[in-house]
């Protein structure tokens, strides 16, 4: 019997947001009994063997709300917009891993499965790999470390989406049974 090849990668959660449309800051939200960002951290820790979580300037006391060994990334210019905070991010991860997954610390919802199956995925050789369910590609999206140096440089609000779009030749969808992929928390009426 063979055991199961452990992925070798890292996950960076985006949780430098606002939480304007929530009304209060989500990610203190009690989601399964525990803070909402503990829980998408522990959803992580479970696949990667690191998780980063990069939070804007002020937010040291967030830190209190996970525990485990996840590392905190500080974007100073996380007010520009999502791309400033993957940029951040990536550089606080260096080069060391062979692939990232890029998720938003306000999906809980995203099944654990989906990112086991990302990081295989991606441990294949893939360049880009994002899940798809019913047509539609949603998140989280990993990356394969040949991307990190654009990654690193990337600028405006739309994340890391140009970049994909600029790749779609080596985007791999993977295709899951998932809705999760699709459902955020922006407003109390997305909580059920």
């Amino acid at each position: 019997m063979t055991d199961a090849i452990e992925p070798r990668g890292a996950a960076l959660l985006l949780a430098a947001g606002g939480s304007t449309r929530f009304g209060s800051d989500k990610r203190k939200l009690l989601f399964n009994e525990v803070p909402l960002l503990s829980y998408v951290v522990a959803l992580y820790e479970r696949v990667c063997p690191r998780v980063l979580v990069v939070v804007k300037p002020g937010d040291e006391s967030i830190q209190g709300l996970v525990n485990g060994p996840c590392e905190w990334v500080v974007a100073r210019d996380a007010n520009v917009g999502m791309s400033r905070s993957i940029a951040a991010g990536m550089r606080a991860l260096g080069s060391a891993p062979p692939w990232v997954i890029i998720g938003l610390a306000d999906m809980p919802y995203v099944s654990p499965d989906t990112v086991s199956q990302i990081a295989c995925t991606l441990d294949a050789g893939a360049v880009i790999a994002r899940p798809r369910s019913s047509g539609r590609a949603g998140n989280p999206v990993g990356f394969n470390s040949r991307l990190f140096s654009p990654l690193m440089n990337l600028n405006g609000d739309r994340g890391a989406r140009a970049l994909i779009d600029g790749c779609i030749g080596d985007v791999v969808d993977v295709e899951v049974r998932d809705q999760g992929i699709f459902r955020d928390i922006d407003r109390p009426a997305d909580i059920t």
